[in-house]
């Protein structure tokens, strides 16, 4: 009898051991992609591509050239981080003064491309509450995402469920089209990308 508890007490810890290590595998493709490295020289306006905001309405970077703007690459359909990097993203907005606000850009750029048309990128601003003069929601060709992202610094792969596995980056670029600072991770502390914007801004 004792040996026959020994047994199952023995099976019972293998088994355990390899459930730990399944959830561990799983929760490894879930984990952040590390963001890329950039080329800060360059202005990301030079990419002449027609996006679509969640307003229905074409834009191109450069339309947005002469102000400082945040950049976020996110998806409609993620419940558990991009919420989070949204929120972090209205975080560094919102840490502006009013009269600031009104001269900065919001751009949360989704790279889902297959689910997330303009409206229902803009079904997800009202439900954000985020469905502001300066923030744009924008969808465009996979392609044409696909550049931005690089330029960004901003990994991304489809996962077999559907979802993405992704870097959580938030970035700043300067009136010229430029990054001037990126903020990676999640929850991370806004002070310094804040100051960056308020020192464009004052010399505007």
């Amino acid at each position: 009898m004792k040996s026959l508890i020994t047994f199952t007490l023995v099976l019972f810890g293998i088994l355990s051991l390899e459930a730990v290590a399944q959830h561990s595998h799983h929760g490894h493709k879930k984990e952040a992609l590390k963001a890329g490295e950039v080329h800060e020289d360059h202005s990301l306006y030079h990419l002449d591509s027609e996006f679509t905001n969640h307003r229905n309405e074409k834009v191109q970077l450069s339309d947005f050239q002469g102000e400082p703007v945040i950049v976020v690459l996110f998806y409609g359909n993620c419940t558990q981080v991009c919420p989070i990097l949204i929120k972090d993203t209205w975080r560094l907005f919102s840490s502006l003064d009013e009269s600031l606000q009104s001269k900065t850009k919001v751009l949360a750029v989704s790279f889902d491309t297959e689910n997330d048309s303009p409206e229902v990128l803009r079904e997800y601003a009202e439900y954000e509450q985020l469905d502001l003069p300066e923030w744009h929601f924008i969808t465009g060709k996979h392609t044409d995402i696909k550049m931005l992202a690089t330029m960004l610094g901003v990994k991304y792969q489809q996962t077999s469920d559907g979802h993405f596995a992704h870097s959580n980056l938030v970035t700043v670029l300067d009136t010229l089209g430029k990054i001037t600072k990126r903020v990676e991770g999640l929850n991370q502390p806004m002070e310094e990308a804040a100051a960056v914007l308020e020192g464009m801004l004052k010399n505007l």
